[in-house]
């Protein structure tokens, strides 16, 4: 430190600045002598004399000599002679930071300094050098940053002096590096230069992605074959540069410059395969999670080709892991149980040789969804961002329509192998896909329904994973594709209704009153109840037994009683709760401005809290004794454009189904006017139709995959109350009664009579429910939809004129006034199982009516009931 011990001894240099300066230029600096000791001596006294002294530096800024001057130094790079690598590595890490520290002083400094031919040349031949000169690299990358710096008040001829110096840079390292050995120096210089999409457009214009691929080659295989290298951070770093390159590109696959440097890109295919040979369990989160990214960006750059060369590649992997007796190597990044996975040697940390190993074989889950919940998150984080490139996958192929064969087994193999995490994103799409009319969809869902792991992937939901019906997605999904699939023979299928039967009379039996003040214990109980419900109600819409337990009606009554009681518990907490807010404001003299705001923001909190409810209102409406048909296309979907590859220009976006694959369900549309003349309805039974609207799956309190799954536990819908006389409503039903025909209107009265009765009954409706009240209001609806099942086949059976299940014609709901149906968002036909507001119905309608109606035309709602 030359005893400068403090900054009094180093204010002392102030006088004596001149006399170092002389002595420097041009004594010291000009002469070519490739290791000057004597200027070593000088730069490193002088930089310490710099350090934490501003003054000094001051001293340096403050003179347009040495301000001029200072950049010019003689400085042999001759990375071969060890001799002027050991001084160099001495002397140029002080010189560089004086520089540094002028630049940190003065902007018109850096300015200067940025534009100066020694810099460009510092940059260019030393920054490659890392590991010989890793001082003085250090410093020039921090002289980078000082040179791209914008601030708030520059001028617009210094922002164009930062672009062109980046320009200058940028172009410069693209020409001299070699990607090979200087992957480092790309790494660090890329993560300065490239802040926007002009920067990186010029890294695609001039070669820059072969650059890259070649650095990630030579990473990639000193990753698998060099143990004492640990390049994991370099590929993770370079990964992020590469996502940000191409993420930059798509915008502007139109232009021809774009395209013709991605044409350029040979090396793209094999780049790709080498991404997927990273996904295993002994690569860590971080560098899978980074691979995963960049493959989806390529997939949505260039669709024909990696769909092409991709999804064979997949399909292939996963079926050799599931049809033959390969021993699987597990890393330690599998999700275990245990806190540390313990290795057996050294060399495990690395795969025996690349391989793309996301296969998650039954054997392989230690512990099933609901019963540990970290394990469960463990085993979402691993495997969701693979499933969600699947998706994508899928989504990219119905835009361009290249839905293959080999694509639709391997997504069913991907589903069949994602059930124990219960992900949507399978259901999802192939319900859209069965919607949909185009002749696409329709080769698509044949070549699904004809794949045996289909029947396999939707037994094993029946079997084993029931709880995965209380998803929304999964139930809408089921009633999709179950008549069209034989998933269980008949015995099978009988056995399996008397295990649904006697699950149900047994957990029936052992529910305790007091349950209701427990939040888990009654979400765990209520999901677990609902899920065996609609399992049941799917299999008796599929095949309905002619005898049934005769205690299963009885228990299905006192389970609805109890649900009805723990709905009300809930709504008489949240009125207290509200009573008790209100009096606290009450009190507190809130002034009337902020009162006001406060009520708006209720009001909009009630607001949000309705269309949580009709987005996952479906799920609860969808356990209706008939299940519809998927004949019916859904118009709204979202539509998002896939960029044209530079392979075949051909690539349609007219596609309307694709998704970005999250695991969210669609928003609900909005109330349609047409239920507004059915608000006279029992104030009671529309406080349990909208107690029941809400959804009812039971892992939403408990699960940690809120993310991912959809939100299954909201609060109650309610309308506004809106003032409809009672003769205006029946006008316009006797108005459409007679345009119905005159035969339908027997039943349609006796429906109506029933209905004014209960209304005699009713009181206000309730308030928003709770989460942990919403799953015993849905499994109240799933009782009543049993309900009016269970009776129906043992009175009746199957009347034998009915050749179809799923009629293709219904009526229209909401155009009769005695119903309300509430409007909500459903993956099916016409929001036929929302057909549930009238107490008793099916009780009251007489086969004599049914046959009435379906001569004046209602064959859907007749076929509706006889079913029942």
């Amino acid at each position: 430190t030359y005893c400068l011990i403090s900054k009094t001894e180093k204010l002392m240099f102030s006088g004596y600045f001149m006399d170092l300066w002389n002595l420097f230029q041009p004594k010291l600096s000009e002469p070519a002598i490739a290791t000057n000791h004597n200027k070593q001596a000088l730069l490193s006294f002088w930089y310490n004399v710099c350090v934490d002294c501003p003054e000094n530096v001051r001293l340096v800024v403050q003179n347009p000599v040495v301000t001029k001057n200072i950049a010019f130094n003689y400085i042999l790079a001759d990375h071969d002679d060890q001799e002027v690598v050991l001084f160099n590595r001495g002397m140029l890490p002080a010189y560089y930071g004086i520089l540094r520290m002028c630049c940190e002083q003065s902007p018109t400094f850096t300015r200067q300094l940025a534009s100066h031919q020694n810099i460009q040349w510092a940059f260019k031949n030393l920054t490659p050098h890392a590991s010989q000169y890793p001082g003085a690299v250090e410093e020039l990358f921090n002289l980078m940053q000082l040179f791209v710096a914008q601030r708030a008040d520059m001028r617009e001829e210094e922002l164009e002096d930062v672009k062109q110096f980046k320009k200058t840079t940028i172009s410069c390292y693209l020409r001299c590096l070699d990607g090979r050995s200087c992957w480092t120096t790309l790494i660090s210089a890329f993560r300065v230069l490239l802040e926007n999409d002009e920067d990186r457009l010029l890294v695609v214009f001039n070669r820059g992605l072969i650059l890259m691929t070649e650095s990630f080659n030579t990473l990639h295989m000193m990753y698998h074959e060099a143990t004492a290298c640990h390049v994991t951070g370099d590929l993770v770093e370079l990964l992020s540069i590469f996502l940000s390159v191409l993420k930059a590109t798509r915008p502007y696959l139109q232009r021809k410059d774009v395209k013709q440097a991605l044409i350029q890109w040979q090396e793209r295919i094999d780049f790709a395969h080498k991404l997927l040979t990273l996904l295993n369990s002994y690569s860590p989160p971080e560098l899978r999670n980074a691979c995963l990214d960049v493959l989806k960006e390529l997939v949505l750059l260039s669709p024909h080709d990696f769909l092409h060369t991709l999804v064979p590649f997949l399909q292939h992997n996963h079926c050799t892991y599931h049809h033959s007796n390969i021993p699987m190597s597990f890393g330690p990044y599998l999700p275990c149980r245990e806190n540390i996975k313990l290795m057996g040697a050294k060399n495990n940390i690395r795969p025996p040789r690349p391989e793309l190993n996301m296969c998650l074989l039954p054997s392989m889950v230690e512990s099933s969804k609901g019963k540990d919940e970290v394990y469960d998150r463990m085993l979402l984080d691993y495997f969701l961002s693979y499933h969600q490139f699947i998706h994508l996958l899928c989504r990219v192929a119905i835009n361009c329509e290249k839905f293959t064969d080999t694509l639709v087994k391997l997504s069913v193999l991907i589903a069949y192998e994602g059930l124990p995490l219960h992900l949507a994103l399978f259901p999802k799409l192939w319900t859209e896909l069965c919607q949909s009319q185009s002749v696409l969809a329709k080769t698509c869902v044949k070549l699904l329904c004809e794949d045996p792991a289909f029947s396999e992937y939707i037994k094993c939901i029946l079997m084993d994973e029931r709880t995965f019906l209380n998803n929304n997605m999964a139930y809408s999904f089921l009633t999709c594709f179950l008549h069209k699939v034989q998933v269980l023979s008949g015995p099978s299928c009988s056995n399996l209704i008397g295990v649904l039967v006697t699950n149900l009379l047994s957990e029936q039996s052992s529910l305790q009153p007091e349950l209701a003040a427990h939040r888990l214990e009654l979400s765990k109980t209520s999901g677990l109840l609902n899920a065996d419900l609609r399992a049941l109600v799917l299999l008796l819409s599929v095949q309905p037994p002619q005898v049934v337990d005769p205690a299963l009606c009885p228990a299905l009554q006192e389970l609805l009683g109890r649900c009805r009681v723990c709905v009300q518990q809930r709504s008489a907490l949240e009125l207290e709760a509200k009573d008790h807010k209100a009096k606290a404001e009450d009190e507190g003299a809130t002034p009337v401005k902020r009162r006001r705001v406060s009520s708006d923001d209720d009001r909009a909190g009630d607001a949000a809290a309705s269309l949580c409810v009709a987005s996952t209102s479906s799920s609860s409406s969808s356990s209706s004794s008939a299940l519809p048909p998927c004949g019916e296309p859904k118009p709204d979907h979202q539509e998002a454009l896939t960029p044209t590859s530079t392979s075949d220009t051909e690539t349609r976006d007219s596609s309307s189904l694709i998704d970005p694959g999250t695991e969210q369900d669609p928003p609900s549309p909005d109330p349609a006017p047409a239920s507004t003349g059915n608000l006279d309805s029992s104030p009671k039974e529309e406080k349990m139709e909208a107690s029941s609207s809400s959804s009812s799956s039971f892992s939403s309190s408990s699960s940690l995959l809120q993310e991912t799954e959809p939100a299954f536990v909201q609060a109650e819908e309610t309308e506004p109350p809106r003032h409809v006389t009672q003769a205006s409503e029946e006008e316009e039903a006797e108005q459409r009664e007679g345009r119905r025909g005159e035969a339908a209107s027997a039943s349609l009265e006796e429906v109506k009579e029933e209905k004014e009765a209960d209304s005699k009954t009713g009181g206000s409706s309730a308030p928003p429910l709770s989460e942990d009240a919403a799953f015993p209001s849905a499994l109240g609806l799933s009782v009543r939809r049993l309900q009016s099942n269970v009776p129906a086949v043992k009175s009746y059976g199957k009347p034998e004129g009915l050749k179809m299940l799923f009629p293709k014609r219904v009526p229209d709901f909401n155009s009769l006034p005695h119903f309300r149906v509430p409007q909500i968002y459903y993956n099916g036909d016409e929001d036929l199982k929302s057909f549930n507001c009238v107490k008793g119905l099916c009780e009251t309608v007489h086969w004599s009516h049914l046959k009435a109606a379906e001569k004046s035309g209602f064959s859907g709602y007749a076929k509706y009931y006889a079913i029942c």
